[in-house]
Formats: structure tokens, C-alpha cells, sequence
């Protein structure tokens, strides 16, 4: 930025540069983060990467003996678990960045004074 701009604009433009690294983070964010679950017998065990997409799955040896309905279901209950811990640091994540964004408006009304 140079000596030059107005105030004003050089502010927006911290802003937005703030802005542009909030979402930087949460885009590199999603894409390391996993999130592991089990069903309640710990038979299956599931893994969800940051965009809430299957990556890996293990069954218990032996495990697929008890038919494709009960193997379905505990991999379904790994997934539904999986899932939720996902979700609630998807929301976690909404609510911080919903604050920062409401802070940069904040600082942006506060320099329009």
C-alpha cells in the first residue's frame, strides 16, 4: 500500500487481505483434516477427510460373517459418527469465521466514522 491511498481504502484493503487469509486457512484446513469414527462394537472403523468424503474404511476380520445387513449397519453407525464429529467442526468453524467476518465489519463501519 503506499503513503499515497486514502486511509479509507487502505483499511478495506487490510480487511480484505484478512478476509482473504480467514479463508486460506479454512480451505487448507478441509483439505488435512480427517475425522475417525467407529460404530458402539468398534467392528468398523471409518474415515472422513475435511469435504466430509469417505477415504478409508476397516472392517473387523471375520466381521462380514455376520451378513451384508449387520456389516451394513455398523458401517452405516461408523459413518453417522464419523459424520456428526465432522459436523460439529464444520459448525465450530462457521461460528469463528461468522465472528471474524462480523469483526472486519465492525473495524470497516469504525474507520467510515
Amino acid at each position: 500500500m503506499t503513503e499515497d491511498m486514502h486511509p479509507q481504502v487502505a483499511a478495506v484493503l487490510r480487511q480484505a487481505q484478512r478476509l482473504q487469509a480467514l479463508m486460506d486457512d479454512q480451505l487448507n484446513k478441509m483439505a488435512s483434516e480427517t475425522f475417525t469414527a467407529t460404530d458402539e462394537a468398534k467392528t468398523v472403523e471409518v474415515t472422513l477427510n475435511g469435504h466430509h468424503w469417505l477415504t478409508d474404511v476397516f472392517i473387523e476380520e471375520g466381521l462380514l460373517r455376520l451378513g451384508a445387513d449387520e456389516v451394513a449397519a455398523r458401517v452405516n453407525e461408523a459413518l453417522q459418527n464419523a459424520g456428526a464429529t465432522a459436523s460439529a467442526s464444520i459448525e465450530a468453524d462457521r461460528e469463528r469465521i461468522d465472528s471474524v467476518v462480523a469483526e472486519i465489519t465492525s473495524d470497516l463501519d469504525d474507520a467510515n466514522d
